[in-house]
């Protein structure tokens, strides 16, 4: 009768489940702690011979020695209309549902010269945002003269839109002194400020509006209402660009 290879005998064995019947006599024949061993050595040697000898079918499947790096989306820096923004940002949601009421972007729509004839260097224009998925999405410019005043023209969307700029002005309210409602060519805005030396001109564009602010810093600073008349001036040469 031919012989079987040991490493069939045991794989067979194993198959079998009679190991265990084998450590159980170990232990009954040996004192407490040789048996421990004799079990540990029984088991190790069984498993030494099962993977020397016992086999599966199938090909080896190659575990790769590197993975390819996965790349992050590419920072979004254009405008809807595909003008480029004015600096490069770094906040992957700068447009969000917070702000997508309109597309109108102030950073790509405010002519330089028109930054200049108010008195602001085109030059430090620079984002509104301070941080990633704000609702206020638009530019920041500082002025030429004290070079610390500064001019903003942002974007928001309107928590209720059915409610338009009504809704805007009650829930601003508290934060808020307004003054009379205007027209800029044709168009309601709000005229409101939040404290001596600022002023926000605000004209809704699709379900967000479009607010354009100066604040005047440092000794002296001019009454609202006089800053008013210049953030006015300055919504009247931006307005024709805004979308309805």
């Amino acid at each position: 009768m031919p012989i079987r290879p040991a490493s069939s005998v045991v794989c067979a064995f194993l198959r079998a489940k009679r190991s265990t019947p084998r450590i159980a006599r170990v232990r009954q024949t040996l004192p407490r702690s040789r048996a421990i061993l004799a079990s540990v050595w029984t088991i190790a040697g069984f498993s030494g011979l099962v993977l020397s000898g016992c086999s599966t079918s199938g090909e080896p499947m190659p575990v790769p020695s590197s993975y390819a790096p996965i790349t992050p989306p590419e920072i979004r820096q254009i405008d809807d209309e595909g003008r480029q923004l004015p600096f490069r940002t770094t906040l992957p949601n700068r447009w969000s549902i917070n702000n997508n009421g309109t597309g109108y972007e102030p950073c790509t729509q405010v002519p330089e010269d028109v930054v200049a004839r108010f008195g602001f260097e085109p030059a430090t224009v620079k984002d509104a945002a301070a941080s990633d998925f704000q609702t206020a999405r638009g530019c920041t410019w500082i002025s030429s003269l004290d070079r610390r005043s500064s001019l903003s023209q942002i974007v928001g969307n309107i928590l209720d839109p059915q409610d338009g700029l009504s809704g805007y002005k009650k829930l601003h309210s508290p934060s808020t002194t307004w003054f009379p409602d205007g027209q800029v060519h044709g168009r309601r805005v709000l005229v409101g400020s939040t404290m001596r030396g600022e002023c926000a001109v605000i004209v809704q564009s699709g379900d967000a509006v479009v607010v354009s602010s100066i604040t005047r810093v440092g000794p002296g600073r001019p009454p609202a209402d006089e800053v008013c008349a210049d953030v006015t001036a300055f919504a009247s040469a931006t307005i024709g660009r805004i979308p309805q």
